[in-house]
């Protein structure tokens, strides 16, 4: 199966939630000796026209925006940079940075998400290079440390915080057809009608999946967990979801390479209960707990930081 996008599982979504705060700028146009060029001030920080749209670009690069869009989405984007600047420097000033380890360590987990290859076409595919994108991936780091840090004092939702959610909130736990199972994966046909022979001679297909299957699930022993019907590719969806439980699938070709199947577990279409969501709610909740403050704390920052935006030099964009 296809690796999650690079920023999937190394930012922490309220990093983003938090960049699209309105933002109120203080003293729009009055730049007195910064020079033309200088496009946007945030505290000691000076952007200029050409830093400032490196930034858009970045932030908006594969994005088509209608003509009838565009000064909102330049506002929005705007607003985004600014607090970027606006959480680093007080992570600066904290002394709160990221570690070359800590950073290694997490951009291994991202590669592992991958198959082999699809790392650097993720990377192509963003036209970035591997030092951009590790210096921007250390950034999210340090941003989600810096969070943790802020709301590091909030505290678990009761357990009538989530009941409440819960009984308000039902239709949310309804879940479709699932099927648990484990896979193996190789590079062509015969690779995988060799270990499928085995397979049906009684070996292992846990081991056989650690020794030779090259999706990311195979130190796992290919065990890839609950998948409800329609997340998967149709070439895959179609079959599980007509196998038997214990079944072992014949070889089927995908777009990701050749898989076999074995169903291990089937849950019917229904709604979840309570105890079993107990832990997804509480995170919910928390989740909206730290989101909630960590605007109020970025509002915080910016009454307290001079922050000017130069409108004519914005019209050369």
């Amino acid at each position: 199966m296809r690796g999650p996008c690079l920023w999937h599982k190394a930012v922490w979504p309220l990093v983003f939630s938090l960049w699209l705060v309105p933002l109120c700028l203080q003293g729009c146009g009055l730049f007195d000796d910064e020079g033309d060029g200088v496009a946007l001030v945030i505290g000691s920080r000076r952007l200029t026209l050409h830093e400032l749209s490196r930034e858009m670009a970045f932030l908006g690069a594969d994005l088509d925006i209608p003509e009838e869009e565009r000064a909102q989405f330049r506002a929005q984007m705007i607003d985004r940079i600014i607090d970027r600047y606006l959480i680093l420097e007080y992570g600066r000033q904290e002394g709160i940075s990221v570690s070359d380890m800590e950073l290694e360590k997490t951009i291994a987990e991202i590669r592992g998400q991958y198959m082999e290859g699809e790392f650097r076409k993720a990377l192509l595919h963003g036209d970035m290079d591997y030092d951009q994108w590790k210096e921007r991936l250390r950034e999210q780091c340090l941003m989600r440390k810096i969070f943790e840090r802020i709301t590091a004092d909030i505290s678990v939702p009761s357990y009538k915080e989530v009941k409440e959610y819960f009984e308000a909130n039902q239709q949310a736990f309804r879940h479709p057809r699932m099927v648990k199972f484990r896979q193996i994966v190789t590079r062509t046909r015969g690779e995988a009608e060799k270990l499928l022979s085995q397979l049906r001679q009684g070996k292992d297909m846990a081991q056989l999946a650690a020794e030779y299957s090259i999706a990311p699930e195979a130190a796992n022993g290919g065990l890839v967990g609950w998948i409800a019907k329609g997340d998967l590719d149709e070439s895959m969806d179609n079959v599980l979801f007509s196998m038997e439980v214990g079944s072992i699938s014949p070889v089927i070709k995908t777009p990701y390479g050749y898989h076999i199947f074995k169903v291990l577990s089937v849950r019917p279409e229904g709604v979840r209960t309570l105890p079993a969501v107990v832990s997804e709610i509480e995170t919910k909740l928390l989740n909206e707990k730290r989101q909630a403050y960590c605007k109020r704390w970025l509002s915080l920052l910016r009454s307290k930081t001079n922050i000017k935006l130069n409108q004519e030099v914005l019209k050369k964009l």
